[in-house]
């Protein structure tokens, strides 16, 4: 027999334990330090943990999903108060999920703004970003709104109707921004990958990293497939939610662990250059023969293909040139920038002799 609370809490403890890799990763491998997007994940931590327990009291004290107007008036007053205390956990766990869902978009936002750094992408970035908050704040109306006064979402007697209980819309429109947005997100660093100049073989690779928001996508329609379908179904949807979550974890987790498996040997690196870098740092280049500004070390920010630059980026517009540090040693092997040479020439002029003291020496 199916157990939907064994299997939140499970798939909830597994991604808590590979958001703790990550975390622990970016603690070694970015000389102790953090950024927005491990706050993010902070913030995944702690919507997912009010989800899935919010969830559970829901099936423990029951809520108004699933009456109608004739069921709702038959049951007993003494067990309207419960009732009552289960439908406003299944409205906060509405909240929960639309808060967890956007942390992780706020993840791999963050850290696509700090990659494309320099680069036109850069610009994409933030426009998806801003759409991303626009879509949050959009979500959370619509959850309150549509509902009015709110207070109704926990009314038993009398039915307060399905758009305060099941909330069909909710599936609908909220799925629609949430899928509407990852296609967003990954349009940012895909470019990038098509772009690369390295083997066919790690672009396969990371394009369907980048890609596997795809994943998240599938088993948020599925969800909401679920919900909408018959009462009868929403255990199972409510698993897919849950599987959602953890295949989020997995995929925003997974660059920022990739330099901690390597560093332990577990997977092979890529070879180094002779200054120290990545060759592969280099695998981007402008239409005008330069090079795109590097964006990254890559301890500090997850991708193992990007250039440590340690002065400030200098990009000129979008031309994606980019001069390198003088105080890099500059590899004698291949290009390592703009490199300016000096030429001097001596040209000999032929002066008549019945002019030559017409002419003074310079």
């Amino acid at each position: 027999m199916y157990n939907l609370t064994a299997e939140m809490y499970s798939e909830w403890a597994i991604g808590l334990v590979i958001i703790a890799i990550r975390l622990y990763a970016r603690w070694t491998t970015g000389k102790g330090s953090f950024y927005w997007d491990d706050m993010c994940l902070g913030f995944v931590v702690i919507f997912w943990t009010f989800h899935t327990v919010f969830l559970h009291l829901v099936e423990i004290y029951g809520c108004n999903i699933g009456l109608n107007h004739e069921t709702a008036m038959q049951i007993p007053d003494s067990e309207v108060p419960r009732l009552r205390q289960g439908s406003i956990f299944a409205f906060i766990a509405w909240l929960s999920y639309i808060f967890m869902v956007w942390s992780f978009k706020g993840v791999l936002m963050f850290l696509y703004n700090r990659l494309t750094m320099g680069l036109w992408q850069h610009r994409l970035a933030r426009i998806v970003g801003a759409i991303c908050v626009a879509t949050f704040m959009a979500s959370l109306l619509f959850h309150v709104c549509i509902c009015t006064p709110p207070s109704k979402s926990w009314q038993i007697k009398p039915y307060p109707g399905n758009n305060c209980t099941l909330r069909p819309l909710n599936y609908i429109v909220i799925e629609t921004l949430n899928i509407a947005t990852d296609i967003g997100v990954m349009s940012i660093p895909l470019p990038l990958v098509i772009e690369a100049k390295v083997p066919m073989t790690q672009k396969i690779i990371l394009g369907g990293l980048f890609s596997s928001g795809i994943l998240t996508m599938i088993a948020g329609v599925l969800r909401a497939y679920y919900s909408v379908k018959d009462i009868h179904t929403l255990a199972t949807a409510l698993g897919w939610a849950s599987r959602e979550a953890l295949i989020s974890v997995i995929i925003v987790s997974a660059p920022g662990i990739k330099p901690l498996l390597t560093r332990l040997g577990w997977l092979k690196s890529i070879k180094s250059s002779s200054n120290g870098y990545t060759r592969s740092s280099k695998m981007f280049s402008s239409k005008s023969g330069g090079n795109f500004a590097p964006i990254g070390n890559p301890d500090d920010y997850e991708l193992p293909f990007y250039k440590k630059n340690k002065d400030k980026r200098n990009s000129l517009g979008e031309s994606q040139e980019h001069i390198i540090d003088p105080t890099e040693p500059v590899p004698k092997d291949g290009p390592g920038g703009i490199m300016v040479t000096t030429e001097y020439t001596m040209a000999r002029e032929d002066v008549p002799s019945g002019h030559a003291s017409s002419r003074l020496p310079v």
